[in-house]
């Protein structure tokens, strides 16, 4: 059951790779499963969930999310007062979203509720903390692949990814797509003997490369973001033993297609290293793909993935058989539990 194996994370984020993957059923699955075995939950959202229809389809029927008596709940004023929940406030953060101040409330009873919690990730962590000093042993927060703040190591201690039929018609790229978020939800740590590396990268905050004396050549401020393929070319050429990158911030598709491509012209090798995998944003091409041109990724903090759900029904439009696309996820993901919550299988 979900609820065993994320037992372990105190901040445990649920993450959707895309609308009508089936998150809000195994959120809602898990809260049963949390409730009926006696334990104080919290719960947020990165940004607005809960609603009643599908913001995109409105004639897609959203299953609501009870929340058992005792709970804590971190959402926005307005929300608090339409959901009609008797409640007691247990902290007005300051932190605004566009719906109104997200408050911590406990219930006083069971509800369904609208739930809108903080869209960055200073702010989710600072609501989840509140939490757990208010007696819960375990914050939900309910994200989506694209609201990167929930899969940060700074804020959750273990990831749940819900995938399905909605993604493709061709159930083989389902599964491609699926194994691709994993690998980079996955990323490789850095080398742990790699101290000397470590120690600079989480220090000062510099973009730069090293070579094997780990001296530093800093680049210019936004290169990562504002370089053509001439000037990712000419570094290369430039620094002829640089073994690693160190990127500050984000690393965008556009940048490291340049990197992959020269790297590869040139027979070089290079390790990239960022803070964690939401700092890495892919289109197109898996890790996988840029590890064949010569380019690793790796990462200095990473959480861990726990489970998997799968819906394999599209609503209004096509579905698999659950077990085949159970099946076929697990050749591709050997290591991850996947379960389909709807099905008569999942115990």
């Amino acid at each position: 059951m979900l609820s065993d194996l994320t037992a372990s994370a105190r901040r445990l984020a649920l993450v959707g790779l895309a609308k009508n993957t089936g998150k809000t059923e195994a959120l809602a699955a898990l809260l049963r499963e949390l409730e009926a075995a006696g334990r104080h939950i919290g719960v947020t959202s990165v940004g607005h969930d809960g609603e009643e229809r599908d913001v995109i389809n409105a004639e897609i029927s959203k299953p609501r999310v009870l929340l058992g008596g005792g709970s804590i709940v971190a959402t926005t004023d307005a929300l608090l007062r339409a959901s009609g929940l008797p409640h007691d406030l247990l902290q007005s953060t300051g932190v605004r979203t566009p719906l109104g101040e997200v408050l911590i409330a406990r219930l006083r009873g069971r509800g369904a509720l609208e739930v809108a919690g903080p869209s960055d990730s200073a702010g989710l962590g600072a609501v989840s903390e509140a939490m757990l000093g208010y007696g819960a042993e375990q914050v939900l927060i309910d994200g989506a692949i694209d609201r990167r703040a929930a899969s940060s190591p700074a804020v959750t201690d273990g990831l749940v990814i819900s995938t399905g039929a909605v993604l493709s018609h061709d159930i083989e790229e389902i599964v491609t797509i699926t194994r691709e978020a994993v690998e980079l939800v996955r990323l490789p740590h850095l080398d742990p003997s790699a101290t000397g590396l470590r120690t600079l990268a989480e220090g000062d905050s510099i973009t730069a490369l090293l070579s094997d004396d780990l001296e530093p050549v800093a680049l210019p401020e936004r290169f990562i973001l504002t370089s053509e393929d001439g000037q990712t070319a000419r570094l290369l050429d430039e620094h002829p033993r640089a073994r690693w990158l160190l990127v500050a911030g984000a690393l965008p598709d556009r940048f490291l297609r340049q990197l992959a491509h020269a790297a590869h012209r040139r027979g070089r090798e290079l390790t990239v290293v960022v803070a964690d995998p939401t700092k890495v944003f892919l289109a197109g091409h898996g890790i996988g793909w840029f590890g064949a041109q010569g380019v690793t990724i790796e990462a200095l903090d990473t959480i861990p993935l726990l489970a998997i759900t799968v819906n394999p029904v599209a609503p209004q439009s096509h579905h698999f058989d659950s077990i085949e696309l159970r099946d076929l996820l697990a050749e591709a993901i050997p290591d991850v539990p996947i379960f389909d919550v709807l099905h008569a299988d999942y115990r």
